[in-house]
C-alpha cells in the first residue's frame, strides 16, 4: 500500500522541475492548513516567508508542541509526521510559507484557517483548512445546508483576493473537507482578474453547495479547473450539490474513516482510482438530498440551531470534550440535555425521524431495483426448447 508519507519518501529527492507538480503534491499542501503554525509562519504575504524546514524546526521545538499536534482530528498525528518528513527533502524543505491565519468566532459561527506556499517557480498554492474539532466548526458546516455564504466562505474569498493582490504569478487553490468547499467558493467569486490566474482548484472530499451556487455562470466558468477527489465510501464529499466531475479514490479504511486523506492509496504520482463510489455512499447521498428537499431553508436553520443547542448544553467547546462529558459523566450530560427547551428537542427528533424514513425509502428502492435486475438476468438466461 502506498500513501502520502510513502510518496514523500519516494519523490522527496526530486525537485518540481525534475518531477512536475501533481495531485498528490496538492493534497500534501492542503494538509498543511491543518497545522497550528501561529507564531511560526507570518501572517503577511511574502515570497520571503519561512521555509518548511524552518517551520518544522520551530514547530517541534515549541513549548506547546503537544497541543499543536493534538488537534482532535483522527489524522492529526499523521499531519505532524508529514511536516517532519517534508522538512528534510529537496522537493519541499526550502519552499516558503506565508499568510497563515487561524480564526474561531463563536458569535458569527466561523472556523477558518489558511496558509500560502510559494513553490519557488513564481507560482503559489493557497490552502484552506477543513473542519477542525471545534463545535463552532461543525456548526458552520451544518449551516451550509441553508446559508450561502457562511462566514468561512466569505473569509476564504477575501483571503484569496489579498494573496493574489500581494503575490504575482500563477495560483493554485485547494483544501480538504470543508477546505475543499472553501477553495471552490473562493475561486468561483474572486473576480475575472484573479480567476484568469488560477490554473487548478483541488477539492479533496469536500461537501458541495446549494443549487443557487452551482448554477451561477461564475461556477460554470471555474468548474473546468476544479479537480474533485472522493474516497470510494465517501460521506462528506457526497453532501449537497456537485456539478463538477469527481475522481473516486481507493482507501484502505472504511466508512467515515476514509475521510482521512492519509488512507488514500496511490499509484506513483497519482491516486489509485476505482470506477465509482460504493452503493452505500450513493444511497446516503440520495437519502440526505431527499430529506433536505422536504425541509424549507427556514426549517433547516431551525433544525440545525436546535441540534447544536442540544450538543452545546453540556458546555463542551469541542467534539472531544462532548464525547468525554457523555463518557465520564452521562448523568450530568443528560441533566443538561433535559434543560433544553422541549420544543427544540421535539423539532430535532422529528427531523431525525424524517431522515430515517428518507433513508428507509432509499433502501427499499435499492432492493426493488436489485430484484428487478436479477429477474431480468434470469429471463435472459432462459433457454427456449423447440417443440
Amino acid at each position: 500500500m502506498s500513501s502520502i508519507l510513502d510518496y514523500i519518501t519516494w519523490r522527496g529527492d526530486l525537485s518540481f522541475k525534475a518531477s512536475p507538480f501533481n495531485e498528490i503534491d496538492a493534497l500534501i499542501f492542503c494538509e498543511f492548513a491543518y497545522l497550528k503554525l501561529k507564531g511560526i509562519v507570518p501572517e503577511e504575504f511574502s515570497r520571503d516567508g519561512v521555509t518548511i524546514a524552518q517551520a518544522a524546526e520551530a514547530f517541534f521545538a515549541a513549548s506547546d508542541v503537544a497541543a499543536r499536534i493534538d488537534t482532535g482530528l483522527f489524522f492529526s498525528e499523521s499531519v505532524a509526521r508529514m511536516l517532519k518528513a517534508l522538512a528534510t527533502t529537496e522537493r519541499y524543505g526550502q519552499l516558503r510559507l506565508c499568510g497563515f491565519v487561524e480564526e474561531h468566532d463563536i458569535a458569527s459561527e466561523k472556523q477558518f484557517a489558511a496558509i500560502t506556499i510559494a513553490l519557488g517557480d513564481g507560482s503559489f498554492f493557497v490552502a484552506f483548512r477543513g473542519t477542525d474539532n471545534s463545535l463552532v466548526g461543525w456548526k458552520e458546516d451544518f449551516n451550509m445546508a441553508f446559508m450561502t455564504p457562511v462566514p468561512a466562505q466569505q473569509s476564504a474569498l477575501e483571503y484569496l483576493c489579498r494573496a493574489a493582490a500581494r503575490l504575482p504569478g500563477k495560483i493554485r487553490v485547494g483544501g480538504h473537507s470543508k477546505g475543499g468547499n472553501l477553495a471552490v467558493y473562493a475561486a468561483t467569486f474572486c473576480g475575472k482578474r484573479v480567476q484568469r490566474r488560477i490554473g487548478d482548484v483541488y477539492n479533496n472530499d469536500g461537501p458541495g453547495f446549494e443549487l443557487s451556487i452551482t448554477q451561477v455562470p461564475e461556477f460554470q466558468e471555474i468548474s473546468e479547473c476544479v479537480h474533485t477527489f472522493v474516497p470510494d465510501q465517501s460521506i462528506v464529499g457526497m453532501l449537497l450539490e456537485h456539478e463538477e466531475d469527481y475522481v473516486v479514490v481507493e482507501s484502505h479504511k472504511t466508512g467515515l474513516l476514509q475521510h482521512d486523506p492519509f488512507s488514500w492509496q496511490l499509484d506513483g504520482p497519482h491516486f489509485r482510482e476505482v470506477e465509482q463510489v460504493s452503493g452505500g455512499s450513493m444511497m446516503l447521498e440520495r437519502s440526505v438530498k431527499s430529506w433536505l428537499r422536504e425541509l424549507s431553508s427556514q426549517e433547516r436553520e431551525r433544525v440545525v440551531d436546535g441540534l447544536f443547542e442540544i450538543l452545546s448544553s453540556s458546555q463542551a467547546a469541542t467534539i472531544s470534550e462532548l464525547a468525554d462529558t457523555w463518557r465520564k459523566n452521562p448523568g450530568k450530560a443528560m441533566t443538561a440535555l433535559l434543560q433544553v427547551d422541549g420544543e427544540t428537542r421535539k423539532l430535532v427528533w422529528k427531523a431525525f425521524q424524517q431522515l430515517f424514513w428518507a433513508t428507509h425509502n432509499e433502501i427499499k428502492l435499492d432492493i426493488k431495483m436489485w430484484l428487478q435486475e436479477r429477474l431480468l438476468e434470469v429471463d435472459q438466461t432462459k433457454v427456449i426448447v423447440p417443440e
